[in-house]
């Protein structure tokens, strides 16, 4: 639904005030946030800052989306927003979003939602995160029989500045992406060729709805993907206890679960 279609003219004639510099620099951080998540990040009052956020929207800071009308909006940098963030050095170089479809709203909602559990668990176990999500910087190419491929992880991050991983979000079903091939299988076959390719090692979390859809795709690969580079968790089971043992990996998911630092039987 546009901004028309509710209702609402976009004043691009406003400016940034300095109590926005806060806003802008969650949002710089995480890229897709809800006003009650950039609220929290900001340690400020929500109702000042849905106030101020949809000023920042009236006057083209930021853009912003939602899955349908029952869902909350999630906001992200527009150009002008962008500018602000470089010239303030939350950002190396200018990047924003012009606009996001709703189908693909709660996806990337989860990435947020991962990166802020992650992050505070690390950082209240005295260990710290590095964190890439932007598309044009977590892109790696990968050479595989049918040619060059891209591949793109939802982020890359870092632990402790030297235990790398690329990080993925599953929402929706699998779809076959080539005959006896889904979707989901291809990128971790992707996944897999890289690892071959890459001189740095680096390992491959995976977050599924629920614990029933991990399984069955576990069962499906564990035979094709027998390693431990692939560590499968549910929604539920991350905001839980993301540092605990909860993981399982293609490898021995039937015998053992792991944490991120180590295995746990």
């Amino acid at each position: 639904m546009s901004e028309l279609q509710e209702g609402r003219k976009r004043n691009r004639r406003l400016y940034t005030r300095n109590g926005d510099f806060d806003i802008l620099k969650a949002a710089a951080r995480y890229q897709f946030l809800t006003v009650e998540q950039t609220a929290a990040a900001a340690k400020r009052n929500v109702i000042a800052v849905r106030r101020r956020m949809l000023g920042m929207y009236d006057a083209g800071i930021l853009n912003r989306a939602r899955r349908d009308k029952l869902a909350p909006y999630v906001y992200f940098l527009a150009e002008k927003g962008s500018a602000t963030c470089v010239e303030r050095g939350y950002l190396s170089e200018p990047r924003w979003i012009k606009s996001k479809s709703s189908l693909i709203v709660s996806h990337d909602l989860e990435i947020t939602n991962f990166h802020l559990v992650l992050e505070k668990a690390l950082h209240d176990a005295g260990h710290t995160l590095s964190w890439e999500q932007w598309r044009g910087a977590t892109r790696v190419q990968v050479e595989t029989d049918a040619g060059m491929e891209s591949l793109i992880p939802d982020a890359t991050l870092t632990i402790d500045r030297k235990s790398t991983w690329h990080f993925e979000v599953v929402k929706s079903y699998e779809s076959e992406y080539e005959k006896g091939e889904s979707n989901i299988e291809h990128k971790i076959f992707l996944y897999n060729e890289y690892a071959k390719q890459s001189k740095e090692p680096f390992r491959v979390l995976w977050i599924f709805p629920t614990q029933e859809r991990v399984l069955r795709l576990l069962t499906k690969i564990e035979e094709r993907f027998p390693y431990r580079r692939f560590y499968f968790t549910d929604e539920a089971s991350y905001k839980r206890d993301i540092l605990g043992g909860i993981w399982w990996t293609p490898r021995d998911f039937r015998d053992a679960v792991h944490s991120l630092f180590e295995p746990k039987s």
